[in-house]
C-alpha cells in the first residue's frame, strides 16, 4: 500500500506514477504486507521528500531536500535503500553485538555549587509548542529500539521494555543511554 500526500502545491498523476514505480524496486526488499507513506512538501526553494515504510510496528524513513521535484524522490529512495542495506546488515553481522552491553546507567550530575536560582530564567521564559505527537508504544528491546531510533534518523526513541516498563533510549557522545520511566 502506498499513500502519497502532497503539501503545498498539486500533485500530478505521472509524478505519483513515478514514486509508484520507484518504491516498486525496493518493495522486494521488503515484508509483503509493509505500507508506504510517501509525503511531498513545497519549500520556498525547493521540494521535500519524506517516505516512511511501516510494517507491524517498526518504521523506516528515508528523506531528502532537492530544488525539482525529480531528484528529491530519487535522493529519498535512495537514502530509504541505504537505511535497509544498514538494517540486513546489522542483522546479518555475526559478531555485532552493540553498544548495548556499555550503555551509561546515569546522567552527568549539575555541579553541587551552582545554584538553582540561576536557572531561574530557563523554568520562567514561556516556550511555544509548535507540535505535538501522539504515538503507540510497542514492546521491544533496547537493541530492536536502537534500530527503530536509527532507522528513523531520531536521536531519541521511546518504546516499552520487554519488563513493562516505559522507556527512552537516547544517543551519547559515545554509545547509548536509556532513561526509565516511574
Amino acid at each position: 500500500m502506498i499513500n502519497i500526500t502532497a503539501r503545498g502545491f498539486e500533485l500530478k498523476q505521472g509524478t505519483k506514477d513515478g514514486i509508484e514505480s520507484e518504491l516498486k524496486r525496493i518493495e522486494k526488499m521488503l515484508p509483503q504486507n509493509a505500507g508506504f507513506d510517501v509525503t511531498l512538501s513545497k519549500l520556498k526553494d525547493g521540494y521535500k521528500c519524506d517516505i516512511t515504510v511501516m510494517h507491524i510496528g517498526s518504521f523506516i524513513r528515508g528523506e531528502a531536500v532537492a530544488p525539482r521535484i525529480e531528484p528529491v524522490i530519487d535522493l529519498a529512495v535512495d537514502d530509504l535503500k541505504r537505511k535497509l542495506r544498514k538494517l540486513k546488515t546489522y542483522f546479518v553481522d555475526k559478531k555485532r553485538k552493540g553498544g548495548i552491553d556499555e550503555i551509561a546507567s546515569a546522567i552527568d550530575e549539575i555541579d553541587d555549587d551552582v545554584s538553582m536560582d540561576d536557572f531561574d530564567e530557563l523554568y520562567y521564559e514561556s516556550v511555544d509548542v509548535t507540535r505535538k505527537k501522539s504515538i503507540t508504544l510497542n514492546v521491544m528491546t533496547d537493541d530492536e529500539a536502537i534500530v527503530q531510533m536509527e532507522m528513523l534518523g531520531h536521536s531519541f526513541f521511546v518504546y516499552l521494555g520487554i519488563d513493562g516498563e516505559t522507556k527512552v533510549i537516547y544517543k551519547r557522545k559515545k554509545g547509548y543511554g536509556v532513561l526509565v520511566c516511574e
